[in-house]
């Protein structure tokens, strides 16, 4: 097999935990990339919080693709045309922010360049502001000035409550939401049937390439779509425990340039 799409999550995967692409996976993925394979960051971040590693890949030059906000949203990077995004209308981020508030959990959402939150002080907050590079807005009343449609609603909480609360929170939107955890503290709130697996089908369709052809790589319970999507889904060492057991090949962490090794193996077998 000659695998022809590298999909990765970011945080916990191709980033350290310092925060860095390390320096042999930079290296492997922009000498891959020109060679014609292609590079899709698969996040729940926000679209603009994929810009300086999708630049510090040098896709801006090569081409890729990024699939954010756990894949609501599908851009190719070189020419920003949006290839898929789905969302979900104001009255429904609204129901969301109530019943969130009556489990006293954090909320934001976001603009193109912003985040949105009356919740400015709270910890994982200040957090995804940090990780996506992307300034907080303190706003006064979500419900009134979140009056348009959004791609994701973002939820935070301590991580033993956030998982002890997540399958009763979630029970009333089965059908019509997706809902599940990224980061422990973070609660994801995307349009009914958004995982990233699903949106990285849609692309793979629109660009000529085979479900096996793709190889795949992450850690977290957002991550669980794309390991068991793939031709080959990677877990990292430091992944978490269904990731692992549900990938084809667990690699070193993201701290020991797991994804480089990783791809060095299937170079030095000619499968990519």
């Amino acid at each position: 097999m000659t695998y022809k799409l590298i999909a990765l999550d970011l945080d916990g995967t191709l980033k350290s935990s310092d925060k860095k692409i390390l320096p042999k996976t930079k290296a492997i993925l922009q000498k891959l990339a020109k060679q014609g394979i292609v590079i899709v960051l698969a996040s729940g971040r926000p679209t603009a919080g994929l810009y300086a590693e999708a630049k510090e890949l040098d896709l801006d030059k090569t081409g890729g693709y990024l699939l954010s906000f756990n894949g609501a949203k599908v851009v190719d990077y070189r020419t920003k045309e949006i290839v898929y995004q789905k969302v979900y209308d104001a009255k429904t981020a609204h129901a969301v922010y109530d019943r969130a508030k009556k489990y006293n959990l954090a909320v934001m959402t976001y603009t193109d360049e912003l985040i949105l939150t009356e919740d400015d002080n709270d910890e994982y907050v200040i957090i995804e502001s940090e990780i996506n590079h992307m300034p907080i807005k303190h706003i006064d009343s979500f419900k009134e000035t979140v009056n348009f449609s959004v791609n994701k609603v973002l939820l935070t909480g301590e991580p033993d409550y956030a998982k002890r609360i997540i399958d009763e929170f979630k029970e009333p939107y089965g059908e019509s939401l997706s809902i599940y955890r990224s980061a422990p503290f973070f609660i994801e709130v995307m349009a009914q049937g958004i995982d990233k697996a699903a949106s990285l089908q849609l692309l793979i369709e629109q660009l000529g390439i085979k479900q096996e052809e793709v190889i795949s790589f992450g850690d977290g319970y957002n991550d669980l779509s794309l390991i068991e999507f793939a031709g080959m889904g990677v877990a990292m060492a430091n992944a978490v425990d269904e990731v692992k057991q549900r990938a084809n090949y667990i690699t070193l962490s993201n701290d020991e340039e797991g994804i480089y090794e990783c791809l060095k193996m299937l170079s030095g077998k000619g499968e990519i």
